[in-house]
Order: C-alpha cells, then sequence, then structure tokens
C-alpha cells in the first residue's frame, strides 16, 4: 500500500489545541514502518510543539518517535480538523529495492498514542 488518508472531520485546529489539557501538535512526519502482523507503528516526527492547559507553550521537541499498536490508536480518536494538507516526494522500500513512490498527508488528528 502507498497512500491511505482521513478525510477531514469538522473540528477547527484551534478547538483541537484548546480541548488538550497535556499534549503535543505533532508537524512533519518524516518516516514510518508498520508491522501488519502484530498491528505495530512506528512513525518518525520532526516537530512536537507542546500543548499545556489547552495552549500552545512554545518549547518544541525534535525528532519525535511514535510508537503504538493501531487498533488503540485507531480507537483513541475523538476530533479531526476541518482542513487538509497533502504532500508527497517520498519512497517505501525494503533496505536497497523494493521501491515505491508514496506521499502523506491528511487532516489533524486528535489522539493518544506513546511517545519517545
Amino acid at each position: 500500500m502507498t497512500n491511505t488518508y482521513f478525510e477531514p472531520g469538522n473540528d477547527r485546529l484551534e478547538e483541537m489545541i484548546a480541548s488538550i489539557s497535556d499534549g503535543m501538535l505533532l508537524e512533519n512526519a518524516t518516516s514510518g514502518m508498520e508491522d501488519p502482523k502484530n498491528w505495530g507503528i512506528q512513525c518518525m516526527v520532526n516537530i512536537a510543539r507542546e500543548i499545556k492547559d489547552g495552549k500552545l507553550t512554545g518549547t518544541i521537541f525534535s525528532p519525535v518517535v511514535l510508537t503504538g499498536y493501531v487498533p488503540d490508536l485507531l480507537k483513541s480518536i475523538s476530533m479531526m480538523s476541518d482542513r487538509t494538507e497533502l504532500g508527497g516526494g517520498g519512497f517505501c522500500g525494503k533496505g536497497y529495492k523494493e521501491f515505491v513512490k508514496v506521499s502523506d498527508g491528511g487532516p489533524y488528528i486528535k489522539a493518544r498514542i506513546r511517545l519517545g
């Protein structure tokens, strides 16, 4: 599979941030991998903006790794932004072979996942 996208929701990004007491706004995903047998997922993100009491604090962490169990992540989605951004230009492959062109993007999603 090369491209999977979520349709936009009805929530404004500002409302989503305001609804979070302690979390991160993740932006600029750079890479990832999944384990289809065990439903694991791992992604790298360049920018994680800290949210405290519904406001961005100005603190930025970089890079950040997300990891989790796909069914738990999908069940935890509680809000989706009304805007979508799509990009492209990447590749997926196994080491040095089997490269497939991929793209990424979608709406902002409010969900729970482990960060490291």
